[in-house]
């Protein structure tokens, strides 16, 4: 009996097998580029989401430094309402500052009264601030003080107005140095017939 030589042919076989690679080498390397562009955009969401921390982060911040001012204030106003009755009993018993205006023929003076005895007198020539400044520092009021303080006057007087203007420019520069000074003022020509 003769052998028979059986001959396999794997070509066939071959170009199954290449072809089955290369869809798996294709396929994955779509998959790697779609893994790729879903983590580009996670990245970016997180940058995103790290951004918008940051900045929410940033205005606590601010709004805990506002928080603090505010507190601080209402904490003040608390410390400052004692002493504030207490100089609203000194000005209901009059014992605060006051401030005449005295008109005379070609000037004016204003003299500063305090505890019932003239503690400053300052001319229309002087520096009314500068000069006011110095007479509250004399009543012995500090800057933290509360002050009241009248300004009394005579509207119907000639120049008064000129004065008045000037007066008021000097309270107002004041103001900026002490904080809690409040001045009222009264005209002895209203109500006269």
């Amino acid at each position: 009996m003769k052998k028979r030589e059986i001959i396999l042919d794997f070509t066939s076989l071959l170009d199954v097998t290449l072809i089955i690679i290369f869809f798996f080498v294709i396929f994955s390397h779509f998959d790697s580029e779609d893994k790729k562009a879903q983590t580009e955009n996670k990245i970016a969401e997180l940058q995103t989401a790290i951004e918008e921390a940051e900045d929410r982060e940033a205005t606590a911040e601010e709004l805990s430094i506002q928080l603090e001012k505010e507190l601080e204030i209402v904490r003040n106003s608390s410390e400052r309402r004692a002493e504030n009755v207490e100089e609203m009993l000194v000005y209901a018993q009059s014992g605060n500052i006051k401030a005449l205006l005295i008109m005379q023929e070609n000037n004016w003076i204003i003299r500063i009264i305090s505890q019932e005895s003239v503690i400053s007198e300052i001319d229309f020539q002087d520096d009314i601030g500068t000069e006011l400044s110095k007479a509250i520092e004399k009543a012995g009021y500090k800057k933290e003080d509360t002050i009241f303080c009248d300004f009394v006057f005579d509207g119907s007087l000639p120049g008064t107005a000129s004065a008045y203007r000037s007066i008021t420019k000097g309270f107002d520069m004041v103001k900026k140095e002490y904080q809690y000074l409040y001045y009222s003022e009264t005209d002895l020509s209203i109500g006269e017939g």
